[in-house]
C-alpha cells in the first residue's frame, strides 16, 4: 500500500515535472521519470520499470508483483517508503544541496538533501542532456557529513516538462536576487516583477 500511495504523490508532485534548483550562482535541473520511482522503492521485480509504476499509480500491484532480495532487503524498503511519500518537499521546502555525497557503492556528484542525483546518460555513459534524475533515496542521516559541500537552495523552480521555460517559483530566499545566469531559462513575468 505505501508503495500505490507513492506512486500517487510522484504523479501528482513528480512525474513529468522538470525543476530548477539555484543556489548562488549555480543552478541544475531535475526531472522525476516514471521508470525511475521503481528504484527508489527498494524493491525488486520481474516488471519493467515503467509497468511497475503504472501499476502501482493505478493501485493494481500485487504482493506477487515484487519481492525482496540480498540487494534489497524488506528492512531497506520500509525505511525508503515514507522518505518517497514525502519526496515533494525536496522540491517545495528550504533544502541543502550537498556535492559528492558518498554512498557505500557511489559518489553522488550532487544531491537534494538525502536524494542522491545522477547525470541523464545513455547506455554508454554518453550524456543526454543536462538534467539530473533521482537515483538513490538515503535514509541515513548522515548525508551531510559524508558531502564535501553544502549550500542552502536561494530559489527553486518548477515547469511541465513538455514546456520550454520555468513557469512557477516554489522556493525563494527573500534576501537574494535570481541570478542573470538563469534568466535564459524562466519565464520572463517570473524577473520582470522582481523588486519593482
Amino acid at each position: 500500500q505505501d508503495i500505490i500511495d507513492s506512486a500517487g504523490i510522484y504523479s501528482q508532485n513528480l512525474a513529468g515535472k522538470a525543476f530548477l534548483y539555484v543556489y548562488g550562482e549555480e543552478f541544475f535541473e531535475v526531472s522525476f521519470p516514471i521508470d525511475h520511482f521503481l528504484h527508489l522503492t527498494g524493491v525488486k521485480t520481474n516488471l519493467s520499470a515503467k509497468d511497475f509504476y503504472k501499476n502501482a499509480k493505478k493501485a493494481k500491484l500485487t504482493n506477487s508483483q515484487f519481492y525482496f532480495d540480498a540487494r534489497h532487503p524488506y528492512a531497506n524498503a520500509r525505511k525508503k517508503l515514507p522518505c518517497l511519500k514525502r519526496l515533494p518537499e525536496l522540491t517545495n521546502d528550504m533544502v541543502c544541496i550537498l556535492k559528492d555525497m558518498q554512498t557505500v557503492t557511489i559518489i553522488y556528484k550532487l544531491s537534494v538533501t538525502n536524494l542522491g542525483l545522477t547525470e541523464n546518460t545513455d547506455a554508454n555513459g554518453n550524456k543526454i542532456n543536462d538534467f539530473f534524475l533521482p537515483m538513490s533515496l538515503r535514509v541515513e542521516d548522515t548525508s551531510v557529513e559524508k558531502s564535501k559541500d553544502g549550500e542552502i537552495v536561494d530559489f527553486i523552480f518548477s515547469k511541465d516538462a513538455s514546456i520550454a521555460k520555468y513557469d512557477t517559483l516554489l522556493v525563494e530566499d527573500k534576501n537574494k536576487m535570481i541570478p542573470d545566469s538563469i534568466k535564459h531559462l524562466i519565464s520572463e513575468k517570473l524577473y520582470s516583477t522582481e523588486h519593482d
